[in-house]
């Protein structure tokens, strides 16, 4: 452990190694705690979430790439978040939740006080989940609601799924990020959508739409939102669609005059 941070990746952790970080979480050492695609028993992994439900210092948690390889060890996640109040990015891409994990996850998720940058990326979600996502979006009393969502690589949502989630972020969600990168299905409807947020939208800074079946006809939606209004949009990520090089270009000039313009007044 350095500084508070402990990272370890792709290992297979003893008892005796998991004991050893339960031991520094719980006197309240760690501030960045990482495991990705790092194997442990089960019951290596409840005795871990028991130390993170009692921590007061972890501030981030990363779980990425299989660590939550059961509906088990989904539930422990839930219980240790139900009581911890720390937590502020929890990480989980590349974990096969599906609409049963993110139900499990949802109500502690809802409630955690804290938590602001949520990272569920290629987590095999479906429509169904887009509801459950959308009650983590508002700001509610003294929970803040999400600043940061990534949603990469979730093919399971369908056009239906993307508009019910737009709707639920144009209406209340107060997102300064923003990933739906490598999800083909968002298409120009979707990205028409997403316009009409960064247009409405006074928090959100970065939009990630990399190859989202998106064409020249949506991509010219945006050129005329930035040519026309003043946006919060710093970074609109566009690359791996069917967008012409030359369309490209114009929007990055016009979304950064759009800021100078801004800079200047």
């Amino acid at each position: 452990m350095l500084n508070g941070v402990v990272q370890i990746c792709g290992e297979k952790l003893t008892t005796d190694e998991i004991k050893e970080i339960c031991s520094s979480v719980r006197s309240h050492q760690v501030t960045l705690l990482s495991l990705r695609k790092c194997k442990m028993s089960d019951r290596d992994f409840e005795r871990l979430m028991r130390s993170i439900a009692k921590t007061t210092s972890v501030l981030q948690l990363n779980l990425n790439l299989g660590v939550l390889s059961t509906d088990e060890r989904v539930l422990h996640l839930s219980d240790a978040l139900n009581l911890n109040r720390s937590i502020q990015s929890l990480f989980l891409h590349g974990n096969p939740l599906g609409e049963r994990g993110l139900a499990l996850l949802s109500k502690s998720l809802s409630l955690h006080p804290s938590i602001v940058n949520l990272d569920v990326g290629d987590c095999k979600l479906t429509d169904s989940c887009a509801k459950l996502l959308s009650n983590l979006l508002p700001p509610d009393g003294a929970k803040s609601g999400l600043k940061e969502l990534v949603l990469s690589s979730n093919p399971g949502i369908s056009e239906v799924g993307w508009s019910t989630l737009f709707c639920s972020i144009a209406a209340s969600s107060c997102l300064r990020s923003l990933s739906v990168d490598y999800n083909p299905a968002i298409g120009d409807i979707g990205a028409r959508m997403l316009a009409v947020i960064v247009a409405g939208s006074h928090s959100l800074q970065h939009l990630d739409m990399e190859v989202c079946g998106v064409t020249n006809t949506a991509a010219k939606v945006f050129l005329d939102l930035f040519e026309s209004y003043p946006t919060s949009l710093h970074e609109l990520v566009l690359i791996g669609n069917s967008v012409s090089k030359k369309l490209l270009n114009e929007i990055e000039t016009s979304l950064k005059h759009n800021h100078s313009s801004d800079d200047e007044n």
